[in-house]
């Protein structure tokens, strides 16, 4: 991906090992860090509602667990160690992405038109908001610290031998892409671009190029694509997020400027739970059985952190409990969110605060 000089200046060079390491281990916080908000808003939506947003959401989550292990492997294949089980490493809500993004803030909302903003924000393509970080800038800087070193260590300085095992594509399941292993310059390049063409797309594509469908004889539409979004690995992720924003699909030949003009999309704000805006631990001082039920979600995140830390420190087998683990924090969030909070003058119900417990 080019970066233009004016955002070039806006990023430290990566010169070294120990530079490129930090800026991998905050590909990870970052794409973690999208996870919480994406997650709140989608265990919103309330049983057997909203089922077209339902699945893109879903479908977005998995792929940024996908970026999360791209970026992880990366980071083994050159020597280094991801770090997921502290306190740092989740964000306190409102917050500002960790990549530099400093023109928007990110908050845990609701399934909502304000949480689908957020959302098209943190996926905005660079081209379209010229002198303004994006994620897709931030992974060129990447892109380009890893042809610098390459061009300046001996390949077995930068991908060094017998680290340590990386996360396979059989732990990874859902979603489009495929976990490839990163063993020199062009394997950990095509896994850092899978991130941003998945997340943003291309210029002057909506579709992610990662598997494109033909088009079906006669309908002008991609194969597939009639079937309400039971492929939603056509769009990148900003553009799944304007279809539910704009309440349509895009069908082929739309673009970027044209906006989707399929099919109506069925959206029901109502049938949301009425989650407080960033909920934290303090909202339920006076309510002990959901300050109780949120510290048993939050044990169960840290568990969860805890899982993954290990998973991509030498043991790739935790990724198999670890998905337990999800459904188990699912059902805690939407107990959460079923129970309003006493006393509270807008009338909000409970929700996840994300926190890793310290030992």
């Amino acid at each position: 991906m080019y970066l233009s000089a004016d955002k070039q200046k806006r990023f430290t060079p990566i010169t070294s090992i120990s530079e490129l390491h930090q800026q991998l281990q905050l590909a990870i916080e970052l794409e973690f860090s999208t996870l919480p908000p994406y997650l709140s808003a989608l265990y919103s939506i309330k049983e057997n509602t909203n089922n077209c947003a339902y699945q893109v959401i879903q479908s977005v989550v998995m792929e940024e667990m996908f970026h999360l292990t791209n970026a992880a492997n990366v980071l083994i294949a050159t020597g280094g160690s991801p770090a997921l089980n502290n306190t740092d490493f989740i964000p306190s809500f409102p917050t500002r992405l960790p990549d530099g993004e400093q023109w928007f803030e990110v908050s845990l909302l609701k399934f909502s038109p304000e949480a689908l903003q957020t959302f098209k924000y943190i996926e905005e393509p660079s081209e379209n908001v010229p002198g303004k970080i994006t994620i897709g800038d931030f992974y060129a800087n990447v892109e380009k610290g890893l042809t610098y070193l390459s061009e300046t260590l001996p390949p077995d300085e930068l991908f060094p031998a017998n680290t340590g095992p990386q996360i396979a594509h059989k732990y990874y399941y859902g979603g489009g892409g495929e976990i490839t292993p990163v063993t020199d310059l062009d394997s950990a390049m095509f896994a850092i671009n899978a991130i941003i063409a998945q997340g943003e797309g291309i210029p002057d594509r909506c579709w992610d190029p990662d598997k494109p469908f033909p088009l079906e004889e006669g309908t002008g539409i991609a194969s597939g694509d009639h079937q309400l979004f039971m492929q939603p690995r056509e769009l990148a992720h900003y553009y799944r997020f304007n279809e539910l924003a704009c309440g349509r699909r895009y069908v082929c030949g739309d673009s970027h400027n044209s906006g989707p003009t399929g099919p109506k999309i069925p959206i029901d704000y109502a049938q949301v739970y009425n989650m407080k805006p960033n909920p934290n631990s303090g909202d339920y001082a006076f309510a002990p059985e959901l300050a109780a039920l949120d510290y048993e979600f939050n044990r169960i995140f840290t568990l969860l952190l805890d899982q993954l830390h290990n998973a991509f420190n030498g043991d790739p087998e935790l990724l198999v409990p670890a998905v337990g683990t999800m459904f188990k924090l699912k059902e805690l969030a939407q107990e959460l969110m079923r129970n309003p909070i006493p006393d509270s003058p807008e009338q909000y119900n409970a929700g996840p605060t994300w926190q890793y417990l310290k030992s």
